[in-house]
């Protein structure tokens, strides 16, 4: 296998394992705020960007924790944002041009972690001043 495909191939699975991160940090969050957190992947294949991520509805409000991909000319881009109610942007990593996909994928992996590690406490924090306005 050759140096582009051997990066083509571990872009794929950082791919991967953002869509799984998304996937169980969601879940994970759903169990164990049940019945006020609600979850719905992003795994957006299509279009000019891969969007990878999680939305998740709770009491009077939204989350939406995503990451995108883009393939520009001979480039990477790499963003990613947690978002609340549509509006608020609470964490914006800054978006990165990479033209290799081995830097690419490790960027990812990294955005990745810094969006889902403070996710239990963002719905931790929403949910209780949820119950404290009731």
């Amino acid at each position: 296998m050759d140096a582009k495909s051997q990066g083509a191939a571990e872009l794929l699975r950082a791919l991967q394992r953002t869509a799984a991160r998304f996937s169980e940090m969601g879940r994970s969050l759903s169990r164990d705020f049940f019945p006020h957190v609600r979850v719905e992947i992003i795994s957006d294949l299509a279009g000019p960007a891969v969007r990878l991520g999680v939305a998740l509805e709770l009491p009077g409000h939204d989350l939406v924790f995503e990451t995108a991909v883009t393939v520009g000319d001979g480039a990477f881009g790499v963003r990613g944002e947690l978002v609340l109610d549509g509006e608020e942007a609470i964490l914006v990593l800054p978006p990165v041009e990479i033209a290799d996909p081995v830097q690419c994928a490790a960027l990812l992996d990294r955005y990745a972690d810094e969006l889902t590690t403070p996710a239990r406490w963002h719905v931790q924090r929403l949910v209780e001043s949820c119950a404290t306005d009731s």
